[in-house]
């Protein structure tokens, strides 16, 4: 699944393939020191943040649902997923 998101720091557009290791090893390398995560939709419309850091990289879905769904990508190519509760408007 690749996200579309945008830094809201520099404006720069990010494409965040969750299956692509090596691209995802390039992200740490090339934004872990961004203040701000990026930040944007998947493709079912959902809102998404991206956060990264030097070994990992943080992924919020807004799901359609209401609840919060936390993905850890690691840069040894292991990986997580959480459930932080439901989001309100």
């Amino acid at each position: 699944m690749t996200e579309k998101v945008k830094s809201i720091e520099t404006g720069k557009t990010l494409y965040f393939d969750s299956t692509d290791l090596e691209g995802m090893r390039k992200i740490m390398d090339d934004y872990h020191d961004y203040k701000y995560p990026f930040i944007g939709k998947n493709q079912d419309g959902e809102a998404t943040t991206i956060a990264v850091f030097e070994d990992t990289i943080v992924l919020l879905t807004y799901q359609s649902n209401k609840w919060v769904r936390k993905n850890y990508y690691y840069r040894d190519g292991s990986s997580e997923e959480t459930f932080e509760g439901k989001w309100e408007i």
